[in-house]
């Protein structure tokens, strides 16, 4: 598939070629909008007194495209060119790993909406969300989040509570956000519907109903792997139990199953 320099839901109006020359306008333009030091539709009128043969479509979309990136949105009605998406996630990748996240969770979002369109691959914009998502990894943090914070909870405890007390008084209140690279397993659905049908909305450990229901109706229970699959367990029936939310702790940290992990 060719590139295209403009896409837009009604592609009869993909007459003008927008130039590359503006895209490093659009961008410049775009970030006064997310600084909130003017509107968009003052940029976009900039952006085509700059380009007087772009409609009003284009403008838009080159301008909202780095907006909606910033902002988390999912939905906009028009894209750009691929080079231009390049162009705008690199400004982005600039300020870290999670504007950058957030930014590809709205691109990717955007390609899916494209293709459902467009009914095309839409190849070199996946090329080009690929190629960011390469470099998220090199910037996502290489830690077990939740390890680390029971680590420094046990820590905090052991402090006098006057050392608590002024940490806490010069604490920032919105926590730093991080990016973390995990590994995950693609679970059988099969395996997890057997489970909790066998158990008929009672817990397997405890043998008590399920806490509360699903807003379907269903009973909540969590599907729970006796050999945990980190530890080469078998995603099987087998190898596998319901249970409550407070059974399901206890076997992850209770002490009656703080050997499991090495086992």
């Amino acid at each position: 598939m060719t590139q295209p320099t403009l896409y837009s839901e009604n592609l009869d109006m993909a007459r003008y070629l927008v130039p590359s020359s503006a895209y490093g306008l659009a961008l410049e333009l775009a970030r006064t909008v997310v600084a909130g030091s003017q509107q968009l539709p003052q940029a976009e009128r900039a952006l085509r007194d700059a380009y007087p043969q772009m409609s009003p479509r284009a403008a838009k979309g080159y301008i909202g495209s780095y907006v909606a990136m910033r902002r988390g949105a999912k939905r906009f009605a028009t894209t750009i060119a691929a080079n231009a998406w390049k162009l705008y996630l690199e400004d982005i990748a600039r300020d870290g790993a999670v504007p950058l996240s957030i930014a590809l969770d709205t691109f990717l979002a955007h390609i899916v909406y494209l293709q459902s369109k467009t009914k095309g691959p839409e190849a070199a914009l996946h090329q080009v969300h690929e190629e960011f998502v390469q470099v998220l990894k090199g910037m996502a943090v290489h830690e077990v989040v939740a390890m680390n914070l029971d680590a420094a909870v046990q820590k905090s405890l052991k402090s006098s509570a006057d050392e608590r007390r002024e940490r806490l008084a010069s604490a920032n209140r919105q926590p730093d956000q991080v990016v973390v690279l995990t590994r995950a397993f693609r679970r059988n659905p099969d395996v997890i519907a057997e489970v909790l049908l066998r158990a008929d909305g009672t817990c397997e450990e405890c043998g008590q109903l399920a806490p509360f229901q699903r807003p379907d109706g269903r009973p909540y229970l969590e599907v729970h792997h006796r050999r945990r699959l980190a530890d080469g367990g078998d995603d099987t029936v087998e190898n596998a139990v319901a249970l409550c939310p407070n059974c399901h702790r206890e076997h992850h940290y209770g002490i009656n199953y703080a050997s499991d992990a090495t086992k």
